[in-house]
């Protein structure tokens, strides 16, 4: 058995293609994940916005130009003599040009409260790239292990194959020498194939893997590359510690604490309408009017001109104050939702942190119990082909092996899976895998 299992892990090595490491997947998906790169344009697209914001305190200048022709029916009478004259299709040639500045002088403080909102939702964005960058990191690692769990199950499950195998070929040979009844080579043969049937299903698991993991990497194809063990940082799990600043750490609460900031700002800026708004217009124009009607055919006007003009805002559909107590009702349901998810996130923490201890200990038990497994197997083969057992007590232990590889791939990736997920929780991904803010 040892000799075929060992020809056949041989042949599986040969066929080995080029190693993937964890670093290196990591570094790929952060380069090319389109989530996370649409989260990173989110955060320029903000900072641009917010540099825009300057234009409010700049006037705005508008250089116009115009030509028309008009063609009316005139009556006139004269006020001194009483004439009149009459002339149909008079045109009119009308010629208008002309510099223009509106300078906003006072707005009620929106220009500066515009700023303001723009700076935090830039620093929402943040966030949001930050929680896109810990999800990402979270869901990497996880598909990196699950193809690492796929590729050993399918290990397990060929080394139970090839030992099926070599039991169905032994009782063959038994069979033709008289030394083994019919009845153990067909259950033999049943073993085999339903291991082989396993090894076919657990194949088309792996591959689904392959897909899982490239498409986490940005990849438009499956991962060709073999994966190596997930070896992460032992790094003590203090559950006080983790809750410590947890509204720092947790890219949650940094956008449900951002949001308030910005209803708040936005409450203000409605408030602003009771405000009068200010404005210093200056500019230069020249127009020119020819007409066949009227006392002058020609009339040119050219120079500059200044003023200020005071605008109030009584009525737009609404009063000013209503739009202000829609913004003061938005305020407090954000207030009221960043209390909650507070709650809900320590209320997660603890509950990871839990789920963490349990798992970590079941994986103590069932590594261990992976051990006797495969001690219990390699002996109970030798002594099967000795005869000092009977055939399904062979299987019993075959089975065995399988079932605590099983449990074994299980249980680690669930424990790997609340090791992550505690320190997404708590928002503290880059002490487990090196990926800082």
């Amino acid at each position: 058995m040892l000799k075929a299992l060992a020809t056949s892990l041989a042949v599986f090595t040969t066929a080995q293609a080029a190693q993937l490491t964890l670093s290196q997947a990591l570094k790929e998906a952060l380069a090319q994940n389109p989530a996370y790169q649409a989260a990173q344009n989110d955060v320029v697209l903000a900072e641009k916005s917010r540099d825009s914001a300057i234009g409010g305190y700049l006037p705005v200048i508008t250089a116009s130009g115009g030509y028309g022709k008009s063609w009316q029916n005139t009556h006139q009478q004269r006020a001194s003599d009483g004439s009149v004259r009459d002339v149909n299709n008079a045109l009119t040639t009308t010629a208008t040009a002309g510099v223009n500045a509106d300078w906003t002088l006072f707005q009620g403080f929106s220009t500066p409260l515009t700023q303001k909102r723009l700076r935090l939702q830039a620093d929402q964005a943040r966030a949001y790239e930050a929680k896109s960058r810990e999800d990402l990191v979270r869901g990497a690692v996880l598909a990196y292990a699950e193809l690492a769990r796929q590729t050993r199950l399918y290990h397990a499950l060929d080394t139970v194959a090839v030992i099926s195998e070599e039991r169905a070929r032994i009782l063959e040979q038994s069979l033709k020498a008289g030394a083994a009844s019919r009845s153990d080579w067909l259950s033999a043969r049943v073993d085999l194939n339903g291991d082989q049937a396993s090894l076919k299903r657990q194949a088309a698991d792996l591959q689904a893997a392959r897909v899982e993991l490239g498409r986490v990497l940005g990849r438009s194809q499956p991962v060709s590359e073999e994966v190596d063990e997930v070896a992460l940082p032992a790094i003590a799990m203090d559950l006080e510690k983790l809750l410590l600043g947890l509204p720092e750490h947790r890219p949650e609460l940094q956008v449900a604490e951002n949001s308030v900031a910005i209803a708040h700002v936005s409450a203000q800026q409605r408030a602003t309408n009771w405000l009068p708004k200010l404005d210093a217009l200056a500019g230069y124009n020249y127009t020119e009017t020819k007409s066949d009607a009227g006392i002058y055919l020609k009339n040119r006007t050219l120079g500059p001109s200044v003023g200020l003009q005071l605008n109030f805002n009584l009525f737009s559909g609404e009063f000013p104050w209503s739009s202000y107590q829609r913004a003061k009702v938005a305020l407090t349901s954000a207030g009221l939702r960043q209390k909650d998810l507070q709650s809900s996130a320590e209320a997660e923490v603890r509950r990871n942190f839990a789920e963490f201890e349990a798992t970590d200990s079941a994986l103590t038990l069932e590594s261990e119990g992976l051990g006797f497994a495969h001690e219990n197997l390699s002996l109970t083969f030798t002594r099967w082909k000795a005869g000092s057992i009977s055939y399904l007590d062979a299987r019993r232990a075959q089975e065995q092996y399988l079932d605590a590889v099983v449990r074994s791939e299980n249980t680690a990736y669930d424990a790997l899976r609340a090791r992550l997920d505690l320190l997404r929780s708590a928002g503290r991904m880059e002490l487990l895998v090196g990926t800082p803010r």
